[in-house]
Parts: C-alpha cells; sequence; structure tokens
C-alpha cells in the first residue's frame, strides 16, 4: 500500500508540474517573442522576422601612428558624414514608403484602431526618422528648417519640441529593446614612439542578433501607402 500511494503521490506531482510548467509557458510566450513577433506588433510573416548576425561599426579606433577614427562597414553609406545629396539619398532609401497598409489579421489587437485617414509606420521606422531629424537640427546652416523661428506659433510645432519628441521616442525606443550584446570599455595604449596618452573607449564593433532590416522592407514594399 505504501508504494502505491507513493506511485500515485509521484504521478499527481509529475503532472501538476507539467500543468505549470505549461501555464509558465504560455504566460511569457503571451507577448510574443523578437523572433516571432511580439503581442503589440503588427504580424508580418515568419521569414519576415528571421535573425541574423550583424557586426555593428562606427566604433572609435586608435590607430599605430595615434590616430583616432572611427570604423567604418565597407560599401555601406556614411549616414552621419557631411550633409550631402548621396547622405540625403541614402537616407531617402532608409525611410521612404514606411507607411502601409495592413491587412486586419495582421493588426495586433491591443493596438489602436486606425481613422480612415490615418497612416501607420512601424515603431522602429518612425524611431529612424526621429535620428535623422536629430541628425538635421545638428547642422542647420545646411538644413535651415531645423531651427527654432522667432515668430513660432504657439499653436503648431516648434522645432525644439519636436527634437524633444525624437530624442523621447529614441530613449524610450532603445530602452524597450535593450540589447545587452557586451561592449567592453577597453584600454588602448597609444603606439611606441608616438607621443601622447592612450584613450579608453567603449569598443563598440561587436557581433549582435538582429532582426533582418532588408526582409522587413522586402515584405513592406507590396503595402506602402506612402
Amino acid at each position: 500500500i505504501a508504494v502505491l500511494y507513493a506511485i500515485i503521490a509521484f504521478l499527481l506531482f509529475t503532472q501538476l508540474s507539467f500543468i505549470v510548467l505549461i501555464i509558465s509557458k504560455h504566460s511569457n510566450s503571451s507577448l510574443g517573442s523578437y523572433e516571432t513577433g511580439f503581442s503589440t506588433e503588427i504580424h508580418p510573416n515568419q521569414n519576415t522576422l528571421a535573425l541574423h548576425k550583424v557586426k555593428f561599426y562606427g566604433g572609435v579606433v586608435f590607430d599605430e601612428n595615434g590616430t583616432v577614427s572611427l570604423s567604418y562597414e565597407p560599401g555601406q553609406p556614411d549616414y552621419f558624414g557631411t550633409p550631402s545629396l548621396s547622405v540625403e539619398a541614402a537616407w531617402d532609401k532608409l525611410l521612404n514608403h514606411r507607411f502601409i497598409k495592413v491587412d486586419p489579421k495582421d493588426w495586433p489587437k491591443e493596438a489602436v484602431r486606425l481613422g480612415q485617414q490615418d497612416l501607420v509606420q512601424g515603431s522602429g521606422f518612425h524611431a529612424l526618422h526621429c535620428l535623422n531629424y536629430v541628425r538635421k537640427s545638428l547642422s542647420p546652416e545646411y538644413y535651415e528648417s531645423y531651427r527654432d523661428k522667432p515668430e513660432q506659433s504657439s499653436k503648431s510645432l516648434s522645432h525644439s519640441g519636436h527634437l524633444k519628441h525624437c530624442l523621447s521616442q529614441i530613449h524610450q525606443n532603445i530602452m524597450c529593446h535593450l540589447d545587452m550584446t557586451p561592449t567592453p570599455r577597453t584600454w588602448r595604449p597609444a603606439p611606441a614612439g608616438v607621443h601622447g596618452q592612450g584613450l579608453r573607449h567603449a569598443d563598440t564593433d561587436q557581433w549582435h542578433v538582429c532582426r533582418n532590416f532588408e526582409a522587413l522592407r522586402d515584405w513592406m514594399y507590396p503595402l506602402q501607402e506612402f
């Protein structure tokens, strides 16, 4: 009888553990995941959200002559270079046609409902637009409209108000998708025979796991509205 009770107790414990595990998994998965999409996101097909590794660039380089510069990815535009038509074209390629028409079945249940005159873009693309706005704000001599106007009406959004909005969106976007890829702060001594001190700086040229930007773009092109 004791053995029978032990077997029954074991089976009950196993069953309860299984139920708790299922409930726990359901609770966690109800929010979605990075590679399948979150519950608050538009739902593109599975292949669109495929993950891949991406090497980051733009890190601080201290070469053998003691010269400080930034690394760059060969063949890629310098998105933050001196303002020019080529830089504008690079940003246009990133941001044009980012407003899309979404099939009702792909619309997140928790999201706000659109009005007839509303347009929609992914939050990440709005953050990119905001980053571009900040970039332009750093060169008001080239982008003359990116400055406050003396006669600015309080009933329209000022440049500084738009800039604050954009910084706020970038801030929240980064905190929401907090990437925990290690970024060491390394010491680079001055090269032998070169006068000057060494340099300590974040070594940001690391590999990250990212969503495939081009795959998302390919999914969006047939849906573009503006």
